[in-house]
């Protein structure tokens, strides 16, 4: 049990991204403790990385990748294009601070680009989850994969490196990738480590059109295990072999297969 390697027939689409921005570019009189006079240039998206669950490679998409960027180096449209493209294709979307951070900051960028927002997704945020059915001494990225030996960080670091990213320097955004795709290949580990924990994860099952299977993870391997009561209903209990998780069967509209919800 808890092999937590992705099952193969879950065909819902589920992307793990990390993405890196600029700082905001503004005129002050002081460096501490001090009121922004006049913004100069917004944040906005350098690159980002990102990999779907079941697939080997991770990918780098970042503004050299353009060449747009030759006569435009501050503006992020064709990355956050490629991001749109993406995240209108997923169900679900995985990222460490995602709701306050990732999804917010492209959300944004879509706004500010004059774009549509893309199709409706889910979202599994793995720093909420750490937060909610842990106490840990710290819930970053860096520490809990360090914790649960999952890896960790690059030694050049986005603080490093943003400035000669933004000169220009191609060493540098080779560097930033490298980066960027690491974060990527860490966020992937955190999540299934914390998978079977998180009880309100969106049933992958029901977003691929099937109707039996773990819905955290897909596998068919349920072992039954006694029965879960609701104010009105008792139902069986079952335990992924896969990934741990726990579910139960609800209501069978008449199939020949029971399905399964979270047992929440």
């Amino acid at each position: 049990m808890n092999t937590l390697t992705p099952v193969a027939s879950n065909k819902a689409k589920v992307l793990f991204y990390d993405l890196e921005i600029t700082p905001i570019l503004a005129w002050t009189y002081e460096m501490w403790d001090t009121r922004v006079i006049k913004v100069e240039r917004d944040p906005y998206i350098m690159c980002f990385s990102y990999k779907w669950l079941g697939e080997d490679e991770v990918h780098n998409v970042a503004q050299p990748d353009f060449p747009y960027y030759e006569l435009e180096p501050y503006d992020d449209l064709m990355v956050v294009r490629e991001l749109w493209r993406l995240l209108d294709e997923a169900d679900i979307v995985v990222a460490h601070n995602a709701r306050k951070f990732d999804n917010k900051i492209a959300t944004a960028r879509f706004l500010a680009q004059d774009m549509v927002p893309p199709s409706p997704y889910k979202t599994v945020d793995t720093l909420q989850a750490a937060r909610r059915y842990f106490r840990f001494g710290s819930n970053s990225l860096k520490d809990l994969c360090e914790r649960f030996e999952i890896g960790t960080k690059t030694f050049v670091t986005h603080g490093k490196i943003w400035h000669d990213c933004l000169s220009g320097d191609p060493a540098k955004w080779k560097l930033m990738a490298d980066y960027c795709n690491q974060d990527v290949v860490m966020l992937e580990g955190l999540y299934y480590k914390l998978l079977p924990y998180i009880s309100n994860h969106p049933n992958v099952v029901t977003l691929a059109g099937e109707m039996d299977g773990c819905p955290k993870c897909g596998s068919h391997r349920l072992h039954s295990r006694g029965t879960v009561k609701t104010a009105t209903m008792s139902y069986k209990r079952w335990q992924c072999q896969e990934c741990g998780g726990w579910c139960r069967e609800r209501k069978n509209d008449g199939g020949d297969k029971p399905s399964f919800v979270n047992a929440i």
